[in-house]
């Protein structure tokens, strides 16, 4: 199904008018009312983008204190520093140029959920207005993060990849989907056969150049978020792997993977190039070395020395030092930061090697964290004054993380509140999630690959990828981007139960 995203526009002009009005409504009130006062918005990552950003706009390039950047990618610090160039340096102000950002994330649902649904108004319209006011999207507009630049760049590559996407062992719909979530695509005689094959075939060479553009564009984009936060890298190959699933010829497979890497590469190599020429290597950032020692090899030093998790991270700082100290000694200069990023990461999954079931256990509870976490407890974080947990601390067991939420920290009744909602919307998309994956699963194993459940061997990678990748960590907004993805598959399964009695009431 070739759909034109300018016509669905165009039919739903009024229908996105006011979506966006009032998505950015909500979120203007969140900041003005609540994260612009006392720096709210303030994260710990915050200072050093601005510090960035500020020197771009300046022509400094990408540096900080003097000193080249290669710990933080550069892409939400060029969106900064266009408003600190053309406008002023002000850190809170330059946040509504985001929060106008993200308020069109909305309608990027809305778009992707037309795509994904082949054109169900209702399953996108009902996608878009939840997300309107979805706490996570609502609060991190308003934040100095990355997360609402990321999601509107991926949302965008999200649009062009699956409307160009068409697994190789699932049938056409060539109906409707009015009845929301359906099952049942075009029967066997009408899709199979040598005139369908030519009629498909002539087809698909008529859009061959439209997909090959929209492709180009999907990598464009993907490319643009891979600045923003740090697993582009690893979301193109999967979305390459993806496409080698789809029903083209192994050529146009080869071809369409090409088009897809080569619009990324556009975007990301000036960057690889960069970082290759000052300090000889190619890489993207040099995150993975402190982030892993610190967050997940740590918790193994403190199970191995019985220390806290601040005694184990000041150890690991500690053998770090003369390991840098040995290794400088031996090639006769300072290492520089990609070598410091190689050194942490070898000693950390040296530690992973030593307790490969202890690290197990804490990456699983890192994912779980990332997939259960709420929203709210930013603001719990905010209303306690920025007092710090001790996440990571051997003594905390997985019920402590669910009665974080349960029995919430503070005496505010509006936020018991708010945390409560968040939990029942919460349980609502995940209902509505795992009951149509169910469904799909029991009228998969009687129509096979006909079914529906070929929509979640679609979204499911990238909605595991990025619960995946909080496993040293664990934090909700890390699963923020695959939120768009949860609320389509939970809506598309309330559209298809309430399109079921219905369709029962008329038959009875």
């Amino acid at each position: 199904m070739s759909i034109l995203i300018s016509d669905i526009i165009k039919n739903n002009k009024w229908f996105l008018i006011g979506l966006f009005i009032f998505g950015f409504l909500v979120r203007a009130s969140v900041f003005n009312f609540y994260l612009a006062k006392d720096n709210n918005y303030w994260q710990v990552d915050s200072n050093t983008y601005h510090k960035i950003a500020t020197n771009m706009a300046t022509g400094n390039g990408s540096s900080i204190d003097g000193k080249p950047n290669y710990y933080r990618l550069p892409g939400y610090s060029y969106f900064l520093s266009f408003y600190y160039k053309y406008f002023e340096t002000n850190s809170k102000n330059v946040l509504w140029l985001q929060i106008f950002l993200a308020s069109l994330i909305p309608l990027l649902i809305f778009l992707l959920g037309f795509v994904l649904s082949f054109g169900n108004l209702l399953i996108s319209r009902l996608s878009a207005v939840y997300s309107s006011i979805h706490l996570g999207l609502v609060l991190y507009s308003g934040f100095f993060m990355t997360e609402s630049l990321f999601i509107f760049l991926f949302l965008i590559f999200a649009i062009l990849f699956f409307e160009n996407l068409h697994l190789f062992f699932c049938r056409r719909n060539l109906g409707d989907f009015e009845n929301g979530f359906s099952f049942i695509y075009c029967p066997a005689y009408m899709c199979s056969g040598p005139s369908f094959i030519e009629m498909e075939e002539r087809f698909e060479d008529e859009k061959i150049r439209r997909k090959f553009i929209k492709l180009f564009l999907a990598g464009l984009f993907l490319g643009l978020a891979s600045l923003v936060r740090p697993v582009g890298h690893y979301l193109i190959f999967l979305s390459i792997l993806i496409l080698f699933l789809s029903r083209n010829p192994f050529k146009i497979k080869i071809k369409k993977s090409l088009t897809l890497f080569i619009g990324w590469l556009v975007v990301v190599l000036p960057w690889l190039l960069r970082n290759y020429l000052l300090l000889g290597q190619i890489f993207f950032h040099t995150l993975p070395g402190g982030h892993f020692l610190h967050f997940s090899a740590a918790r193994n030093v403190a199970y191995e020395k019985n220390y806290s998790y601040d005694q184990a991270k000041d150890y690991l700082r500690k053998k770090v030092s003369r390991l840098a100290e040995d290794k400088s000694r031996r090639i006769g200069r300072k290492l520089n930061e990609i070598e410091a990023c190689d050194l942490r990461l070898k000693l950390a999954v040296n530690y992973f090697k030593k307790y490969p079931l202890l690290t197990l256990k804490h990456w699983l509870t890192d994912i779980l964290r990332t997939t259960l976490s709420l929203y709210s407890a930013e603001i719990l974080y905010l209303e306690s004054g920025r007092k710090s947990i001790d996440y990571f601390s051997g003594k905390r067991t997985v019920w402590d993380l669910f009665m974080r939420y349960l029995n919430p920290p503070t005496q505010n009744p509006w936020l018991w509140f708010l945390v409560y909602l968040e939990i029942f919307l919460f349980i609502f998309i995940l209902l509505g999630v795992f009951s149509g994956l169910f469904m799909a699963l029991l009228f998969f194993l009687k129509f096979g690959f006909r079914s529906n459940v070929c929509l979640y061997f679609k979204v499911l990678p990238f909605i595991f990828f990025f619960l995946v990748i909080g496993l040293a960590g664990g934090y909700s907004r890390m699963r923020l981007p695959a939120e768009p993805l949860l609320i389509f598959l939970a809506f598309s399964f309330y559209v298809w139960v309430f399109n079921l009695k219905k369709l029962k009431k008329e038959v009875v």
